[in-house]
């Protein structure tokens, strides 16, 4: 009977854990985003490639591409990757090659990136 009590209580405990993952996985994520384009500098951003990360929401892939930055405020340049989702009828607005405009925020030393 003790053995189930503890079985019990460990399942429940991973049980816990998993939601809370999975919690801030999503939500934490769209939280993040939101601040990066609340708060972040504005910049554009040059496509240089993009690939899929394995993650999808629905039928959407989300997508991680490689950027080069210039920041209008400081005029910097700098390389980084940011994830988005991309549904199937915005892929012509997201080719390798093309600008988009993004907002950049720094945390300690990440740098977070939003495409807009």
């Amino acid at each position: 009977m003790m053995v189930l009590f503890v079985v019990g209580g460990i399942a429940g405990l991973l049980a816990v854990v998993g939601l809370v993952a999975l919690f801030r996985w999503t939500v934490g994520a769209d939280q993040q985003r939101a601040k990066v384009l609340a708060q972040g500098e504005a910049g554009m951003a040059h496509i240089l490639g993009w690939e899929r990360t394995g993650a999808s929401h629905g039928r959407d892939d989300i997508l991680r591409f490689t950027l080069t930055i210039r920041l209008q405020a400081k005029g910097t340049e700098f390389q980084a990757t940011a994830d988005r989702l991309v549904r199937p009828m915005e892929a012509p607005l997201f080719q390798e090659g093309m600008q988009r405009p993004v907002r950049v925020l720094r945390d300690g030393e990440r740098v977070l990136v939003e495409l807009e």
